[in-house]
């Protein structure tokens, strides 16, 4: 199946039906991110059925920094390669808006942990923890 990945406009509301959607299934009830902040994408079918999702906002702790946050494909589209394509997907978004450094966390989720690391990202232990106890820290340098 061919796969299709498009920056999406959260000020539609059918887009933002969508993510919220798309969150609470991929995301297993953990309470939806706000739509209408930061950057977000879908991942489209050929039929543009919607099977995935991520997003981008900048970062609170670092003014240079975007932070990768919120991603996700629907179980029956895994392992298609398609999380690491949003991740190269919000990495083009992020050097074309001049930002140095991107950050994401993982928590129990080895599938996303190993996507980071074949994109480039490296384990880091930031100064103020945003995460629980659990949390796995990711860091990219983008120029």
């Amino acid at each position: 199946m061919k796969y299709h990945i498009r920056q999406v406009d959260t000020s539609n509301q059918d887009v933002q039906d969508a993510l919220m959607g798309l969150q609470l299934t991929i995301l297993d009830g953990t309470k939806p991110a706000k739509v209408d902040v930061g950057y977000w994408w879908m991942v489209y079918t050929e039929t543009e059925e919607i099977v995935g999702f991520a997003a981008m906002k900048q970062s609170v702790q670092f003014a240079d920094c975007v932070f990768f946050h919120r991603s996700g494909v629907l179980e029956e589209h895994t392992g298609n390669g398609l999380q690491k394509r949003l991740i190269k997907a919000r990495m083009r978004k992020a050097k074309h808006m001049g930002f140095n450094w991107a950050v994401s966390d993982t928590t129990h989720n080895p599938q996303s942990s190993n996507s980071l690391i074949s994109c480039g990202f490296k384990m880091y232990q930031p100064s103020k923890p945003w995460g629980w106890k659990h949390t796995c820290y990711w860091r990219l340098k983008l120029t």
